[in-house]
Formats: structure tokens, sequence, C-alpha cells
């Protein structure tokens, strides 16, 4: 039984459709009974009058003259009743899911059928479609960007020394006196401990910050993907095709079960740029590039990415 971890359903129906002319409809599914039914009566009354009068006058007074004076009321009304069957949103979910699944299983058999899948590492071209299994790392930026809050590092680390009366300048200065007197001495240990802790977290903090700065602008450019790398195999995932949040899939990092993945080949990296190397000359014409750029310098920096890598699109990724 598979264990899905992502599943991009558009592309997975997409395929499926193009290999049998038209999405598959005898898939075996089970579902639940969960439903709500709906009955609404609705009744309309209305009334109407009408007031009429005919007078005919001769002369005299009132000689062959007559009068008359009627009053008519009708009514009216409408009934109708509505019957409505939804299907809750947890049986959607259900259906949705079962479909998908299956779909998955129909897809990987026709794939092996049609010999669609290309074999080996090493001679991949754009289009492929290859499996690979190994174990991944996974980076969502927006997670960590949220993770780390290098002014709550600061406080966290600065708990010892806030029992002391001296700050962190009032501290550097005592230990810079010369001649310091009784009462000095006898702060020197405390002043010691201050200067000491702040200086020792100062490169954390930084490294904090420049995390934080990371995550928020990487989380800006990809906004709503998040990246798997597996191996030299590197790819954006859709947040919402993940059938596990990027929370839990964070604790399947030391994991050493292996998982299996469909890609699609988008292209071979053959060059990074980190930042480290000199910046390609841009003609206005290439404005395009730009992002795959700075993408480059910040997965480059931190070696997400390397010469070398395949360009993929993730299409399922699961334990079996």
């Amino acid at each position: 039984m598979k264990e899905i971890i992502y599943l991009d359903t558009n592309i997975i129906n997409s395929m499926l459709a193009q290999l049998d002319e038209g999405l598959i409809n005898n898939f075996t599914m089970e579902s639940s009974s969960q439903e709500t039914n709906g009955e609404t009566t609705q009744s309309t009354r209305s009334s109407n009058g009408q007031l009429n009068a005919n007078v005919k006058v001769s002369t005299g007074i009132l000689p062959g003259g007559s009068f008359r004076f009627g009053a008519r009321k009708g009514n009216g009304g409408t009934e109708s009743e509505i019957y409505s069957t939804s299907i809750l949103e947890g049986q959607k979910d259900i259906l949705n899911k079962a479909f998908h699944d299956h779909a998955l299983e129909i897809l990987i058999r026709k794939l092996k059928e049609r010999n669609l899948l290309v074999e080996g590492n090493n001679r991949f071209k754009e289009g492929d479609l290859f499996f690979y299994e190994s174990t991944f790392k996974f980076y969502d930026f927006d997670l960590l960007k949220n993770s780390i809050n290098a002014e709550a590092m600061k406080k966290i680390y600065f708990m010892e020394i806030e029992q002391y009366d001296l700050s962190y300048e009032e501290a550097k200065k005592l230990l810079a006196k010369k001649n310091p007197n009784a009462a000095d001495r006898a702060k020197m240990a405390e002043a010691n401990i201050i200067v000491a802790t702040v200086e020792g977290v100062k490169p954390i903090v930084s490294m904090y910050e420049q995390l934080h700065s990371l995550g928020k602008y990487a989380s800006e450019l990809l906004s709503g993907m998040a990246l798997i790398k597996a191996g030299k195999n590197i790819g954006l995932v859709s947040k919402d095709s993940l059938r596990e949040s990027s929370q839990a899939l964070t604790f399947r990092i030391d994991n050493s079960r292996q998982a299996k993945m469909l890609f699609r080949v988008i292209g071979k990296k053959n060059i990074v740029i980190d930042g480290n190397s000199a910046m390609p000359n841009l003609e206005e014409k290439d404005l395009d590039k730009v992002p795959n750029m700075m993408m480059d310098i910040i997965l480059g920096s931190f070696k997400i990415i390397e010469a070398g890598d395949y360009m993929v699109t993730p299409l399922a990724i699961y334990y079996e």
C-alpha cells in the first residue's frame, strides 16, 4: 500500500487523458454515505380587491337617475416544494482521494506498458519521465522564515545575564578601567559574564538574522511552493498538493526510509550563479532570466543546488 506524500493530480489527469483519449471512468471507489437532505415548502397567499361605481343622472332632482356601487374581492396563491441532496465536504475528499490514488496506479502501469519511463541517471533529456528512489530533503522557506526569530533568540540566550544590573555597554566600560575601585572590582565577575555571553552570542544572532532574511525573500519569491532535493534532482512542489504538512515533513529529514518519486525532467543545471563568481552580463531582452539568477544565488549559496543537478517536476512522491 502506498503512503502518498505528494501528488500532482493536474499533471497525472492530463497524462491519463492523453494516454486513454480522455479520462478513464471505470475506477472502483468506496464512498462514504455522508449526505445532507433538504426540504423546503414555500407558500404565497395574495388577495386583490376592486371597487366600481356607475352613476347615471338626468334632469331634476335625480329623476330617472340611478346609482350603482359594487365591490369585488378575489384570492390567489401559489405553493411549491423544493427537495435537495448534497454531498458533504468529507465525502468529496474521500471520493477525490480514491479517484486520484487509483489514477496514480493506472498511470504507472500504462507508462511501464508503453516503455515511457527512462532508465539511468545520466542520459536524461528535457521531457523524460523517470522513477527515482532515495531519501529526500524538503525546503519550505515559509517555515524557515517563521521558525527563526532573532529577537526571541536574544531573549533566550540573554536570560542568564538579565539578573545583573549592568548593561553590556556598562560591563565593557568597567572591564576597560585601568584603576577600578573597590565597588568596580566587586562587579568584575558579573561584567565578565555579561561581556562573554553577549559577544559569544553575536555571531549566532547574526546567523539567525541572515537566515530569516533568506527565508523571507525566498518565501516571497516561491509563493505557495516548496523545494525537494533527492540526489542530483531538484524540483518545485506545490504545497497545495502535499498530503502532509510542511511541519510533519521536517520530521522525515533524518529518516533513512527511501521514497519512490516520479519525476519529469525540465533540464540540467550546467552552471549555477552562487554569488561568489562574477555575475553574467544581461541585455534588455534577458529580463526573464533575473528570477532564475536570484534563485541560483539563494540556493547555490547554501549548496542546495549545484552544477550538474537535474531540474525536475515531481509528479508523485510516496513510500511503499
